[in-house]
């Protein structure tokens, strides 16, 4: 009988303890990587890893796990060979049983749900046992409770019952069981109120043909009857015990079960639960780096929206000012006609008359020129205005539909935390600031500031103190001086002095000087509007890129991190995999 296991603590070998001791530092590693998913990473599931890791150095832990009424603690009732825990039609474990030598019967609670009994059984020597709450029972907590335990576990005892074998929720239990990589040995409990030795026979085979399906291999299978057992044990009857099945169940956790399989077990445990971690937070990391591909390409496509932004504006300025270059040009042609036609010696009268000449100057050359300019002017300020809104609405009207878009990607709440928030967060202050400036962007304050500061580019010739005039103005002044050095007394002066000869020469000064002033005007204006071509560029890019530059930090940095994670990860799954492949062939 189990009564008679010889209790002995494991001694680790030289190989054992080295490979303990590689396991414990690729576990460290792998702690290491996921640390760089802050706070990100699931608490139960670091709580499961750092519990995995100590369970390294503790007792060989048995967990019996199952259904409510599988008949869990009578079958560890007869593993003991005494009533230690209570059993009932009704659920009776409605908390985590920790099982472990003592030379008297004790319990005490160690957390909300976790009691640990101590029971003067040989076989808790070096064994824990574990009895976990039924799954599938009305009160949800218990499920929960067994569910959350499990990663702990080195061996899982898997009980069904002969009169329900293999439930759909049983199968459902052991797919997350087998998740967490643990070895599974079933048991098929009650076998005694099957009549015949066919009907066991089937559902036996029943059991083993659908664990082989969901495990992948065929499972070691024991079919007990714990009650028979208990009673074998009172009443000392060795055919009782023999029908009770648990001989072969004895020999399995005496012989086979032997501290060679203990220690390999004990090793493949934190290996296993480390290994599903590695998986699923790589997964994690790279459905991440695929969500913060499309931020890079919401940057990316910013980035090209401005600089569309900026080719376009150098592109389409330059026609606008060509029409400035033809009312200056059309003007400077009618000056020279006017020069040519008026500075003669038949016209001597009519230049003496200094006034005259200049309203005729003004009336026939300049024209309306000046308002053409400043029209001309005000409609290339205007698409300056316009161009530098719909950049902003341009901005405003992608990160809208990007936010649409973001609201379906399903994979957002599978990963969760602090990641989520903040690329939602910052996305959306982008969209906030651009909705901001569409919505306060007055056009005409903008037109007049860039107005005023073409007209300022006059401030820096003689016509400074002309600053506070318009456009209009600023032209018909710097034009009309154009006539000065041929009118009135400096004129008469030049007459006395060079006689008819001074004339043409004057003339030909005149015409010299008007060209010289038209080509500074118009110099003047496509620098002024230029520059501010540029300016706008420069001001829409800047405030554009301040706008989303917590954003482009965060994809940035973040990308980075995540590809290191996930490198770590990777090598560390990669370590974790050769070193289980080494222990599984001991």
């Amino acid at each position: 009988m189990i009564g008679r296991l010889l209790g002995r603590r494991a001694i680790l070998s030289d190989r054992e303890q080295d490979l303990r001791a590689r396991e414990q530092e690729l576990l460290d590693r792998l702690a290491g990587a996921l640390e760089r998913f802050g706070g990100d990473v699931d608490a139960d599931d670091l709580r499961r890893f750092r519990e995995a890791r100590e369970q390294l150095a503790g007792l060989f832990l048995l967990v019996v796990a199952g259904e409510f009424n599988s008949g869990k603690s009578s079958f560890i009732n007869a593993l003991l060979g005494e009533r230690v825990l209570p059993e009932g039609v009704t659920p009776t474990t409605d908390r985590i049983n920790r099982l472990h030598y003592g030379d008297e019967a004790s319990e005490s609670l160690v957390e909300a749900f976790l009691l640990d009994r101590t029971y003067p059984a040989d076989v808790l020597r070096e064994i824990t046992v574990v009895d976990t709450p039924g799954t599938n029972a009305i009160i949800r907590r218990h499920e929960e409770l067994t569910r959350d335990f499990i990663p702990r576990a080195d061996l899982v005892l898997f009980v069904t019952s002969a009169d329900r074998p293999f439930t759909e929720s049983e199968r459902g239990f052991l797919e997350q069981i087998r998740e967490w990589g643990k070895k599974i040995v079933f048991v098929v409990n009650k076998i005694d109120i099957l009549g015949t030795a066919e009907e066991r026979s089937q559902v036996i085979e029943f059991v083993r043909q659908h664990a082989a399906a969901l495990l992948g291999e065929t499972p070691r299978l024991f079919a007990v009857s714990a009650r028979d057992a208990q009673a074998a044990r009172a009443e000392s009857s060795e055919p009782r015990w023999a029908a009770s099945g648990f001989e072969e169940m004895e020999t399995y956790l005496v012989r086979t079960l032997d501290q060679e399989e203990r220690i390999r077990l004990k090793l493949l445990n934190p290996l296993n639960v480390g290994l599903r971690l590695a998986s699923r937070y790589k997964d994690v990391a790279f459905e991440r780096l695929k969500l913060l591909a499309q931020d890079i390409e919401t940057i990316q496509n910013i980035d090209r929206q401005l600089a569309a932004f900026h080719d376009e504006m150098v592109r389409d300025v330059e026609p606008r000012l060509a029409r400035l270059d033809v009312l200056l040009g059309d003007m400077e042609r009618r000056g020279h006609r006017f020069f040519e036609e008026t500075l003669r010696i038949g016209r001597i009268r009519t230049l003496m008359d200094s006034e005259g000449v200049r309203r005729a100057f003004e009336r026939e050359v300049i024209g309306d020129t000046p308002a053409q300019v400043e029209a001309e002017t005000g409609r290339v300020i205007d698409w300056i205005v316009e161009r530098n809104l719909k950049a902003w609405q341009d901005v405003s009207g992608y990160i809208e539909r990007r936010q649409i878009e973001r609201h379906r990607e399903g994979i957002v709440g599978e990963v969760g935390g602090s990641f989520t928030y903040n690329r939602q967060a910052l996305l959306e202050s982008i969209g906030r600031v651009a909705r901001e400036v569409v919505g306060s962007y007055d056009r005409e304050s903008e037109a007049r500031a860039i107005a005023n500061d073409v007209q300022g580019t006059f401030a820096t010739t003689a016509l400074a103190q002309a600053g506070a005039l318009g456009l209009g103005t600023l032209v018909v002044t710097v034009l009309t001086g154009a006539v000065a050095d041929v009118t009135g007394l400096l004129l008469a002066t030049a007459l006395a002095v060079g006689g008819f000869y001074v004339i043409p020469r004057k003339r030909r000064q005149a015409q010299k000087d008007f060209a010289r002033r038209v080509a500074e005007l118009r110099l003047k204006l496509r620098e002024g509007l230029t520059r501010q071509v540029h300016l706008e560029i420069s001001q829409s890019a800047d405030r554009i890129n301040e706008a989303i530059g917590p954003y482009r930090r965060f994809v940035q940095s973040t990308q980075q991190e995540l590809t290191d994670a996930r490198g770590a990860l990777v090598a560390a799954e990669d370590s974790l995999l050769r070193l289980k492949t080494e222990i599984e062939r001991r």
